[in-house]
């Protein structure tokens, strides 16, 4: 069993199990004739404590096992030979001792795995912020979910910062998935923040990003192979128009909020409203990804989204978009935003989540992300103090 699952409450119950094991191969063993030997038998306990309860439980076990094998075949009167009887001692004491060798170096190998998940979850989370992120202007919540076991994070990547000239949101995805494609989102992630504290408008910040993304794949290269010296991004680049202050004065005279967008080949938005209604938004220039950008005749182009009052923009990776079931099929996102168009954002997201994984049969094939971005209705002080930190 995985050592995530060694619960408390299974181990405890299968400690007291183990010892109603002993206990009746000890009974069985005086009710039943001396030639009938159950040190085999009795040698599973230590075994079994050993693979699936917690070290102390083991020790306990094995202690018992040896100490009731040695009163029935050292102590008590019997007519096996002696031979025998010292043998079963010996080869049980050998189990015994086996038992505890393999449960102290499970024990050792959970701390270390232990020890390795908060450093790299520390890591990781530097890299990631918690969601929801708030700026003065929105909110901005959603889930990330890595294909890799027991990663936070992979290949796709997210943040909202409050700059000088407004919110600046970002959600992106690295081609491959998995820890392999830190450095890439990294680098990536790194340029944004620094541009948009510093470049007022959208494409000059891209540029940045593309810039940043082209330094590290060529700091790869000659040490991996060549497909992971070629890293792309597929990324969404959104922001309010103005400093702070001026979008939370129009969501206070309930007038729709503009959003600047750039898509760097990126799946594209949808648009989930009040009233039911959700539309997927048909951006004019799809652009290239981050990474191909030099390839393009023409600048990356700004485009212009209007979310009327009370609406929603939510942006996810190829990893929910293209999400297969059993049956090959792709994850019907469109049908399930219209179906929950109306719940609030945070169990909108729940419903997606756990949804993803029942089609899915929780085996992503890649790393999956999904952000749900709304206005902030008043400039909040406690927000404030948050986009500072």
């Amino acid at each position: 069993m995985p050592w995530r699952l060694r619960t408390p409450r299974f181990t405890n119950g299968l400690f007291v199990l183990l010892l109603g094991y002993l206990v009746t191969i000890v009974v069985i063993d005086e009710l039943t004739s001396r030639y009938l030997r159950l040190d085999v038998y009795a040698a599973v306990a230590p075994m079994v404590a050993a693979a699936l309860c917690a070290y102390r439980h083991a020790i306990v076990i094995g202690a018992l096992d040896f100490v009731a094998m040695t009163v029935i075949y050292g102590v008590l009167p019997s007519s096996v030979p002696t031979v025998a009887r010292a043998g079963a001692i010996l080869s049980n004491a050998l189990m015994v001792g086996a038992s505890i060798a393999v449960a102290r170096l499970l024990r050792d190998r959970e701390e270390l795995l232990e020890r390795e998940r908060a450093t790299g979850e520390a890591a990781q989370r530097a890299l990631l912020r918690q969601l929801p992120l708030r700026t003065q202007d929105v909110v901005v919540d959603g889930f990330y979910v890595s294909s890799q076991r027991d990663a936070l994070v992979g290949g796709d990547l997210y943040e909202a910062v409050q700059t000088p000239y407004g919110t600046r949101v970002l959600i992106g995805d690295v081609r491959g998935k998995g820890l392999s494609t830190l450095g890439a989102g990294a680098a990536v992630l790194t340029a944004f923040r620094e541009a948009a504290y510093h470049r007022r408008n959208l494409t000059s910040g891209v540029l940045a990003m593309e810039q940043g993304l082209a330094r590290y794949n060529a700091s790869r290269e000659g040490r991996e192979p060549l497909e992971a010296q070629e890293r792309f991004v597929t990324a969404l680049v959104l922001g309010t128009d103005g400093g702070a202050g001026a979008p939370a004065e129009a969501a206070a005279r309930e007038e729709p909020m503009s959003l600047l967008v750039v898509d760097c080949g990126h799946v594209a938005p949808y648009v989930i409203g009040p009233d039911n209604a959700v539309r997927e938004v048909e951006l004019a220039e799809p652009g290239l990804p981050l990474g191909l950008g030099e390839l393009a005749d023409h600048p990356r182009a700004v485009q212009r989204v209007v979310l009327p009052p009370g609406c929603r923009l939510l942006a996810c990776t190829d990893g929910v978009t293209e999400a297969r079931g059993a049956d090959g099929s792709f994850y019907p996102l469109a049908a399930r935003l219209h179906r929950w168009a109306t719940l609030p954002t945070s169990e909108l997201l729940s419903r997606l989540r756990a949804d993803l994984d029942a089609h899915t049969g929780g085996q992503l094939q890649d790393d999956a992300a999904a952000l749900i971005m709304e206005r902030l209705a008043m400039p909040d002080q406690r927000a404030l103090e948050a986009a500072r930190d």
